[in-house]
């Protein structure tokens, strides 16, 4: 891989960029199959629990 130097305002940028894409992903969700939810359910009253 090549090393590239950017000036400080283009790599800011690309960071900002980077963090909305993933804050957008993040904010998905996704549905997740029934049996698989019941056991998420479980796990998190299991861990309530403990």
């Amino acid at each position: 891989m090549r090393n590239i130097d950017i000036d400080r305002s283009h790599s800011f940028a690309i960071v900002r960029e980077i963090g909305e894409r993933l804050r957008a992903l993040l904010q998905e969700k996704p549905e997740l199959p029934p049996s698989l939810e019941k056991q998420m359910r479980r796990l998190r009253e299991l861990d309530e629990a403990s």
